[in-house]
């Protein structure tokens, strides 16, 4: 070890040992913003653990997802089942009897019928087709024509009520209680499921006692005993015959009183009749159902739960297992914040909107996979939010690394499959090698959709993988690739709370502020309208320069429209405002007084920036287009006038400079150069090329050597490329041009010819 080495390592031991250098290096560390950061890094792990830990809640399970097994409890457990509860109070409503109410009119229409039969018979010669085709032979009708004698007819009417009520009193053995009770041979039927029904309100009565209107067997027999006792022998069976075929329902369904019954019956049905007790090794799920439904995985939920609580001295597992992954993670992703994003290290506020995004959509993928949502659409949808968010606060390659390692985070939570890893990170590297410049509203769906076509293929590809059947492979890729659309259009509508909360500004914002009819630009162009050509031509290049050197070529342009707003206060005390033949105002100040004026237009210009709303991103170029330049002219003046007052004094130049801060992005130390010179090169007044590049040159290394160039990362190559632009874009802004002749001095035939002889070069 040489001598220099060990001095310099004695000299950083000594250093060390000093009793003020442990605060002096704590200082430090907090301007680099290493607490801070730490801080966000033990919080977000604490969080994402937390997060983490309700894997043991989600349940491998969805609705759909086919059984190519049987599904056998591992525990014993009592799983409230409410579909059997359901089911319970259906059976209970389906057993419950109908009500029925008794029908008068049937028994008055059987007798109004009966006791017009003698008129019918004695009205014609012949009876009626209906009456004949019963009453077939003369002996019967003889006998009716004979009760419809006025003697008779009183003797008629005795029978047939006497007939009617023996049929209305009519009581079998077996339903000696009842009377006789005729329903409609449909409701019969139905009612043999039930076995009884219910008149009224009184006890339910077996169907064995209860008739169907158009049961022959079991109501002729009855017809004929009451016939023999009321008719004479000519018309028993006739009148049989007659009666049957008149029958009509005595009792009809009440349906108001049986819905209230069946209701009542339903709500007395007790809870506890879901309840069900499942045994261990018991099928829970047969592999013979096909796929799972809504309530096999509520019973599946069940026994993973009763399952965890067996397991609940040794869970600590688990939970360390948890936290040392989630650990991992962390570790792994504040390094690649550290080297990738160093800013976001300083910057707290951006490394906290980083974690918040990320823990944010950590919880939404778990919760949805708590829950019996699709896993395969809210699963994947966050990871996808996550990389196109950082794609767009700052660069693909960091959303990239970042969105993938909150795919695996993800991916832990939900217990799933390397597969599954595999479909959000073809997802995730497809937004990010896409999404590298927003400059239309569309550029978001298309890229989206792009996610989208990428994992429906992968998520494809590993069910095939996985042998799932078709039907639930093609429903999975169509929540993937909805998942995607749908980041697309999530992204797109919450564009602006991304630039407001990491401060950023897209291409599509800066478009939008480059439209001439924003206020702030209109009012540049109405109230200072030499400025507004001025920015004009800064624009143009500030753009080619940033464009030979690779920087933000459409923040330059947009930039250079808005970096001397602050001069809309006092247009008329700027060169470029003053219309010709107007006084210069400063020739009657006080340079001191003009030097306010001038370097005052920087924090007016900040100001209207903060009062129109403009981006943060533009707000830099406004402060910092001077850097730390001096105002030479003011400067020059006030020398002059000092060494004229009194010449042993001087004034100091710092006095005369503009108050900074200097360029600190390359895209600022382009606008520096591209404003100086093209404000110089307009004084020329009719510069040629090579007066453009010296100027330009001087220029250039005037700031170099005045250290304006030294807080940004402009190399000497870059600087070399940027004059080349500049040199060759005011080259193009003053070419040449031929001179017209005026009307006064030639011809009408020499300006033809003249004419002819210019050649076109585009331009007037």
């Amino acid at each position: 070890m040489d001598l220099g080495t060990k001095s310099t390592a004695r000299r950083q031991e000594i250093r060390k040992n000093r009793p003020d250098a442990q605060p002096r290096d704590w200082q430090q560390l907090r301007e680099r913003g290493i607490p801070q950061s730490i801080t966000i890094a033990v919080a977000f792990f604490l969080l994402a653990t937390a997060i983490m830990l309700l894997r043991q809640n989600v349940v491998p399970y969805r609705p759909g997802q086919p059984v190519t097994h049987d599904i056998v409890s591992r525990v014993k457990f009592s799983y409230y089942d409410e579909s059997k509860f359901r089911l319970a109070q259906t059976e209970a409503s389906t057993r419950e009897p109908r009500v029925y109410k008794a029908d008068d009119e049937a028994w008055q229409s059987l007798e109004k019928d009966l006791l017009s039969l003698p008129i019918r018979m004695s009205a014609a010669t012949e009876p009626p087709d209906e009456l004949a085709k019963i009453f077939d032979d003369a002996g019967s009708r003889t006998a009716l024509r004979q009760f419809g004698a006025p003697d008779a007819a009183r003797t008629y009417e005795d029978t047939v009520k006497a007939f009617l009520q023996g049929l209305i009193e009519y009581r079998n053995k077996s339903a000696s209680n009842h009377p006789l009770v005729l329903i409609p041979a449909d409701e019969y039927r139905e009612e043999r499921t039930r076995g009884r029904i219910r008149i009224g309100t009184d006890t339910p009565i077996p169907l064995s006692h209860v008739y169907a209107v158009d049961d022959r067997a079991q109501l002729v027999p009855i017809l004929q005993g009451l016939a023999e006792k009321a008719f004479p022998l000519a018309l028993q069976g006739k009148m049989v015959e007659y009666s049957f075929g008149r029958l009509k329902p005595t009792h009809l369904v009440d349906t108001q009183a049986t819905a209230y019954r069946k209701n009542e019956a339903s709500s007395a049905i007790l809870r506890s009749a879901g309840n069900r007790n499942v045994v261990p090794t018991e099928v829970l799920v047969s592999r013979l159902k096909g796929a799972l439904d809504d309530g096999d995985v509520s019973l599946l939920r069940a026994e993973h739960g009763a399952y965890l609580d067996s397991l609940k001295g040794s869970a600590w597992k688990q939970y360390l297992g948890v936290a040392a992954c989630t650990l991992i993670i962390t570790l792994v992703m504040a390094a690649y914040i550290a080297a990738f994003q160093p800013r976001a290290v300083k910057n707290y506020a951006r490394g906290g909107a980083i974690a918040g995004l990320m823990l944010a959509m950590l919880l939404l993928a778990t919760l949805a996979g708590i829950g019996n949502g699709p896993i395969y659409l809210f699963g994947t949808g966050p990871t996808l939010l996550v990389a196109m968010i950082l794609a767009i606060a700052y660069d693909r390659r960091f959303a990239m690394g970042i969105a993938s390692l909150h795919g695996l985070l993800v991916t832990i939570a939900l217990d799933q499959p390397a597969s599954f890893f595999l479909v959000l990170w073809v997802g995730v590297l497809i937004a990010g090698f896409l999404l590298d410049d927003v400059r239309t509203r569309s550029k978001l769906v298309e890229v989206g959709g792009a996610a989208a076509i990428a994992m429906m293929f992968a998520t494809g590809a590993s069910g095939m993988l996985d042998m799932e059947s078709g039907r639930f492979v093609l429903r999975n890729c169509l929540y993937t690739g909805a998942a995607g659309i749908a980041a697309g259009f999530i992204v797109l509508g919450i564009l602006p709370f991304i630039e407001k909360i990491f401060r950023i500004t897209t291409s599509m914002t800066l478009l939008e502020l480059g439209d001439p009819s924003q206020p702030l630009f209109r009012r540049l162009q109405v109230e200072a309208p030499g400025t507004y050509n001025h920015s004009l031509q800064v624009a143009n290049l500030a753009e080619a320069a940033a464009k030979a050197i690779g920087a933000d070529s459409l923040l330059c342009r947009v930039a250079a429209y808005y970096h001397d707003v602050g001069k809309i206060n006092k247009p008329d005390y700027f060169v470029e405002n003053q219309i010709g033949g107007q006084q210069n105002r400063h020739l009657n100040l006080d340079p001191n007084l003009s030097l306010l004026i001038i370097v005052g237009h920087v924090k007016d210009g900040i100001e209207l920036a903060r009062e129109y709303n403009l981006p943060t991103s533009i707000i830099p170029f406004i402060q910092q287009h001077h850097g730390t330049t001096v105002v030479e002219y003011f400067y020059r003046r006030a020398c002059s006038q000092q060494e004229q007052r009194d010449p042993t004094t001087s004034i100091s130049e710092h006095h005369y400079r503009y108050e900074g801060p200097r360029p600190r992005t390359k895209e600022v130390g382009i606008m520096m150069l591209a404003d100086c010179v093209e404000s110089a090169t307009r004084a020329l007044g009719d510069p040629s090329p090579a007066q453009i590049e010296g100027l330009v040159r001087d220029l250039t290394m005037r700031r170099l050597l005045d250290r304006q160039f030294d807080e940004c990362e402009l190399t000497m190559k870059e600087l070399e490329l940027i004059q080349r632009s500049l040199i060759k874009t005011l080259a193009g802004m003053y070419h040449g041009r031929i001179p017209y002749p005026s009307q006064q001095q030639t011809a009408p035939e020499t300006m033809q010819t003249t004419i002819g002889q210019i050649r076109p070069t585009g331009t007037a």
